[in-house]
């Protein structure tokens, strides 16, 4: 080993190489501890700022839910309320519909009887004009010109008698 230099080619460079890694350890460390430190943080802060994310998200999930539930029970409540104001409303309109036809039934017969009494007057009427007629005509017949003469002065004393009513 002729040329061997232990210190300069072997020992040296070690402890050059111990000397720069303790130096550099000692420069470097707190930077790469503060590095890590706020990744760290970072990190810490990410986590939190999630949790507090879904925190919020899970309220307003359930929030959403109990509004949905709401919602769901007034529509359930403003159909039951239509179906029960239908269904007044129809018994209304039955009970009108009936009203109506009671009403126009009694109308009805309340005619039919006024012109069943009108239709017996005027039978009635066309019977006397006929009686009175075939009275006249057999009274005509059964009558020489002399009982006529007779009938009609006894009427026409009849008349004056009574002031002039019959």
């Amino acid at each position: 080993m002729e040329n061997f230099d232990f210190l300069n080619s072997f020992l040296f460079p070690y402890i050059n190489w111990i000397i720069f890694l303790v130096l550099a350890t000692m420069v470097l460390r707190k930077p790469f501890v503060n590095a890590l430190a706020a990744k760290r943080s970072a990190y810490a802060d990410l986590m939190q700022k999630a949790s507090q994310a879904k925190d919020e998200a899970e309220r307003r999930n359930a929030e959403l839910k109990d509004r949905l539930a709401r919602l769901d029970r007034e529509v359930e409540e403003i159909r039951s309320q239509a179906r029960q104001q239908a269904e007044q409303e129809a018994r209304a309109l039955v009970l009108a519909g009936e009203q109506l036809a009671e009403h126009l039934q009694k109308e009805a017969h309340r005619i039919a009887e006024a012109e069943v009494a009108a239709a017996k007057l005027e039978l009635q009427k066309e019977v006397l004009a006929q009686v009175k007629s075939q009275t006249a005509e057999q009274i005509l017949k059964s009558l020489d010109t002399a009982a006529h003469h007779r009938v009609v002065q006894q009427g026409l004393a009849q008349m004056k008698s009574s002031g002039g009513r019959v």
